[in-house]
């Protein structure tokens, strides 16, 4: 599913928000979690730290290689109306996986109870995210440079 069916407000699949929440900087969760009422939640998992294997293919098709590990803070808790959400962010921000769990867990609320109150959340973020993409798109289109070469007629004489 395309960031573009988010930001329409078309029902999404949950990888897709909860790939957003971690993408999103930590200063628009804060935002967005100070402008709606809080929910009481409990923990499952605290923010923590571990670490995931990068795996990588050549060209998307060869063989699978390990790249390497990277640092990642996952998070696991329950909203008072039951739904459990999760995160993993990569990097090492408590803060911003307890939102991204709490923001998880509300979206899934309201998928059940069709309340809509938190879409308009995760559409927000999603255009965020896509106008920092094309500013970084755009700024590495500005420094581009083209190389060619230069023909010589080699005589075979």
């Amino acid at each position: 599913m395309s960031s573009r069916q988010i930001a329409s407000g078309d029902r999404c699949a949950r990888q897709d928000w909860m790939a957003l929440l971690a993408q999103a900087p930590l200063a628009e969760l804060e935002r967005h979690w100070a402008a709606i009422d809080r929910p009481k939640f409990q923990w499952i998992r605290r923010p923590e730290y571990g670490a995931a294997m990068l795996r990588g293919a050549v060209g998307r098709t060869g063989s699978v290689f390990n790249l390497g590990e990277a640092t990642v803070t996952r998070c696991t808790v329950q909203v008072e109306t039951g739904e459990i959400g999760i995160a993993y962010v990569l990097g090492r921000n408590k803060r911003h996986a307890a939102l991204a769990a709490l923001f998880d867990g509300l979206m899934q609320r309201d998928q059940v109870t069709q309340a809509g109150a938190i879409a308009p959340i995760i559409a927000a973020l999603d255009q965020y995210v896509l106008e920092a993409e094309r500013s970084v798109r755009h700024e590495a289109q500005q420094s581009k440079v083209d190389f060619f070469m230069l023909g010589r007629e080699v005589s075979g004489k």
